[in-house]
């Protein structure tokens, strides 16, 4: 029996790409989420923000749990940072009920994404071997 076409289609997606490219399917998850939870605060749909935020906060671990802080040194420890403070403002938005600041993680995300795409494009050009291999805990569901 098949199973859903387009399920099968992003696990072979997640499956077969190069580290870069996970993390950037990472933030991407994170970005679509912020968008649904701003969606869902204009339409005053709080279970809707509440569970879209969780998601992003899913996402932002995934992120976290990837750093390598022995190898990414200053880089690691300062995204380390990054990542704690934009769970605690999610969480600031979840009480609160501000969804500006779910904005403004999500443009924090957007920015890192962006030169998380050209760096990962660079090392591909560069050195390939570097973005092979497995990356742990990458497993986010949609």
């Amino acid at each position: 029996m098949m199973g859903n076409p387009i399920q099968t289609y992003r696990n072979t997606t997640i499956q077969t790409a190069d580290r870069g490219k996970l993390v950037v399917m990472v933030y991407d998850y994170c970005i679509n989420w912020c968008d649904k939870a701003m969606e869902c605060a204009e339409a005053k749909d709080l279970p809707g923000k509440l569970s879209a935020i969780s998601k992003v906060q899913s996402g932002i671990t995934e992120l976290t749990c990837a750093l390598d802080m022995e190898k990414g040194g200053e880089i690691a420890r300062n995204l380390w940072r990054l990542y704690d403070f934009m769970t605690w403002y999610l969480a600031q938005a979840s009480r609160s009920g501000d969804h500006e600041k779910v904005r403004k993680v999500r443009g924090l995300l957007d920015d890192l994404r962006s030169a998380w795409a050209v760096a990962a494009e660079n090392v591909r050009k560069t050195n390939a071997s570097l973005l092979s291999g497995a990356v742990h805990g990458i497993a986010l569901s949609v």
